[in-house]
């Protein structure tokens, strides 16, 4: 401005010019320069939507890890491979140091474990990797389970006469860290000490939920792995109110909530409890029917659950499962999204019924000696398993072909001494458990064994 001013008078009609000037480069750069931005984004776009993108690529699994949880006890680590003939040594890695186990397929090694306990395969042992643990009585059974990013589990307790204990095992040598939510029956609980919960490499944390959060009626969790890898298994546990332990089991996790829940294996019990969590916003209304080998169906008494948002729902099925000795499983069916699991007790025995995965190939399981039969069902189209049961040396004691029908489920039973069991579906997916009888009871579901790995699409992009 003060320039302007010093200007000789005898120049302003220039003086103009150079203002007018001035103005038009500026109204062209306003045009022109968003034009320009515009066009420079429009070639490289933050669009995801622009960014073609490719589902993860399956790769050979060259080391794979399954993790068994502590001993209830006794009792012993049992470890197989169901990839056809695989065989050599995985490492088993416990608070008591590194050890060994010569495996191969259709057989079963069985390896002392004083705690929680990391088997890892390598190369032809990583696909198909499978392991068990067991408690000789009351009887008890678990498939011991690969890490998981997202599970929920459902009837657990945190009460004088019911209670549980959350293990979460790091296998790796990093850091992990968990974030647990804690739906009750009259709604989402605020537990601060389950939110981040961290777990340092190569150890294991405990959580009893009668200590940190007590409550009288049934729980259900929903647990998230935020940092890391963590395997997670429950303990259940009856109890008289003077502390004397009634009964143990372990509560396998459910992947993720469905509207279709199967829970296959019905073992004799005293008290029948279905407990269904409803993990969303809505209310859902969820119906109890029956499976058989006939059919299924809904009792004229069977209960229909209205379940609030986020919070649990508790029935007692001893009159609708009494009424129907038949029955191998129960369908719950409803209109968002659920967990559940029925909890029976018999004497001093608790045991826990949890859905099966869905299977589409070759799957094995390994149980604990006593009466046993396997039940199949949940499939979605005519077809047939193979069944083989191996004793622990690998000798087939049976094999049959079962047929498989929609809406129906099929009960065969196995040998005592069967510590090993195979199932194989054709054209039809499965979904089905082992039912071991003994000093008690224990149901182990099947669940598909892990054979490939993924290798995720990495592409350039913009931060």
């Amino acid at each position: 401005m003060s320039r302007r001013a010093a200007d000789p008078a005898p120049e302003p009609r220039r003086s103009r010019r150079v203002a007018t000037s001035r103005v038009n480069l500026t109204s062209a750069l306003a045009v022109v320069l968003p034009l320009a931005v515009a066009g420079a984004v429009a070639l490289v776009s933050t669009d995801p939507g622009a960014v073609p993108t490719r589902a993860p690529e399956l790769t050979p699994l060259r080391q794979a890890s399954v993790v068994c949880p502590a001993p209830i006890s006794g009792g012993a680590v049992q470890v197989s491979t169901g990839e056809p003939e695989a065989a050599g040594v995985v490492a088993l890695l416990n608070a008591s140091g590194d050890t060994e186990a010569r495996v191969s397929h259709g057989q079963v090694t069985t390896a002392p474990a004083d705690g929680p306990v990391v088997i890892t395969g390598s190369g032809a042992l990583a696909p198909g990797l499978v392991a068990g643990r067991t408690a000789p009585a009351p009887l008890a059974a678990v498939d011991c389970p690969t890490t998981a990013p997202d599970q929920w589990f459902t009837g657990l307790g945190a009460g004088p006469t019911h209670s549980s204990v959350v293990e979460l095992v790091n296998p790796n040598s990093g850091p992990a860290i968990a974030d647990i939510e804690v739906f009750g029956e009259e709604g989402p609980m605020d537990v601060p000490a389950l939110r981040g919960v961290a777990v340092p490499g190569g150890s294991t944390q405990e959580l009893d939920l009668a200590t940190i959060v007590p409550y009288p009626g049934h729980l259900a969790l929903h647990v998230t792995v935020e940092r890391g890898q963590l395997a997670v298994t429950v303990r259940d546990r009856g109890e008289r109110l003077t502390g004397g332990i009634r009964g143990e089991d372990w509560i396998p996790g459910q992947a993720e909530p469905t509207t279709t829940t199967l829970l296959l294996g019905l073992p004799a019990a005293d008290r029948r409890t279905l407990v269904v969590a409803n993990g969303t916003d809505d209310q859902v209304r969820a119906e109890v029917r029956l499976v058989t080998a006939e059919s299924v169906f809904s009792p004229a008494d069977a209960p229909v659950l209205d379940i609030a948002p986020r919070s649990v729902a508790v029935t007692n099925l001893d009159a609708v499962l009494d009424a129907a000795p038949d029955a191998v499983g129960i369908l719950v069916e409803s209109n968002r999204p659920v967990s559940a699991m029925l909890r029976s007790a018999a004497g001093r025995d608790v045991t826990a019924t949890t859905p099966g995965a869905e299977v589409t190939e070759s799957t094995t399981v390994l149980v604990p000696a006593g009466e046993k039969r396997v039940v199949l069902g949940g499939a979605t189209a005519v077809g047939a398993a193979a069944v083989v049961a191996r004793a622990a040396d690998g000798e087939v004691l049976l094999e049959q072909r079962l047929d498989l029908t929609p809406g129906r489920a099929v009960t065969l039973e196995l040998p005592d001494d069967a510590l090993l069991v195979e199932v194989a579906p054709e054209r039809t997916p499965v979904r089905g458990a082992v039912v071991v009888t003994g000093e008690g009871s224990a149901v182990v579901p099947l669940r598909a064994l892990v054979r490939t790995g993924a290798r995720p699409d990495v592409a350039p992009g913009l931060p």
